[in-house]
């Protein structure tokens, strides 16, 4: 089995969702490729993570009266099947999801939106990770201007941007690359710069949950930012205009992820004012 595999298989395989000969390959994978293990325990600390923040925010609890009126609502569907000799454990099974969803403070509506803000972050750190460290990706990056003239958007804002503080704590940030770039199907103002001999990437793209709640709360908010979970082995930061998402991905520790993601988040945030 090739990465690229074991990469498509990942949420289905931490997810306890694949076929026992499928499960034992991934494991054999596994076992000797070590940034697909990284890869993997990344992401389950990430489902962790976000698990754990959605329970324990009050704000998303199931309002008592809509809880009950949903089981009964399940009882009566599972009486009925039972009545047509459908089996009843199937309907037993689909109100023990749905009960557990709602006990867990997960609406359908918030549950779509950590789905894809979780499927966003790992979207952003691949692309760093297969286009700023090893260049493998399937599309041949275009520039910034090409990207604006083919597909409209805010690509061409970003040719100017430089960073607020060019020295930072650690010593001098520079920008060695900006182009337009796609990976796992979703297109990246992608920002290449170099702090502490590292390589860091600055994206922006496509807010799928514009105007909503940031991130959810599994995101550990600074004063101008937001420390999202360690993803894949690599530390992210991140911030959003009215309509965009940007993320600044590194191996550097957090704290330096943090400290670039300040010096950006002033100049992109006035590059796309209301982007």
């Amino acid at each position: 089995m090739e990465c690229r595999e074991v990469r498509q298989l990942a949420d289905s395989f931490v997810s306890e969702q694949l076929l026992v000969e499928t499960t034992h390959a991934v494991l054999a994978h596994l076992d000797r490729c070590p940034p697909c293990r990284r890869e993997v325990e990344g992401l389950r600390r990430l489902r962790a993570a976000t698990r754990s923040a959605f329970e324990g925010a009050p704000y998303l609890s199931a309002d008592a009266g809509f809880a009950a009126a949903l089981t009964s609502q399940l009882r009566a569907g599972a009486a009925r099947q039972q009545t047509a000799h459908a089996p009843r454990r199937l309907w037993l099974a689909i109100a023990a999801s749905v009960l557990l969803v709602v006990g867990a403070g997960l609406g359908w509506r918030e549950w779509s939106a950590a789905s894809g803000i979780s499927a966003l972050l790992h979207a952003a750190v691949g692309d760093h990770r297969f286009c700023a460290l090893t260049f493998k990706l399937a599309e041949t990056p275009i520039s910034l201007e090409e990207a604006a003239r083919r597909y409209g958007g805010v690509d061409g804002l970003l040719e100017t941007v430089e960073p607020s503080t060019p020295i930072l704590t650690g010593g001098p940030m520079r920008i060695l690359e900006r182009h337009s770039c796609v990976f796992d199907g979703r297109r990246f103002a992608h920002i290449v710069l170099s702090y502490k001999d590292e390589t860091v990437s600055l994206l922006v793209t496509d807010d799928p949950h514009p105007g909503g709640a940031p991130w959810g709360k599994f995101a550990r908010k600074s004063d101008t930012t937001s420390a999202l979970p360690v993803t894949d082995g690599f530390h992210v930061a991140s911030f959003r205009g009215a309509r965009h998402a940007v993320f600044v991905v590194s191996s550097l520790n957090a704290a330096d992820v943090q400290e670039v993601a300040e010096a950006m988040l002033g100049p992109v945030s006035r590059a796309l004012p209301e982007a």
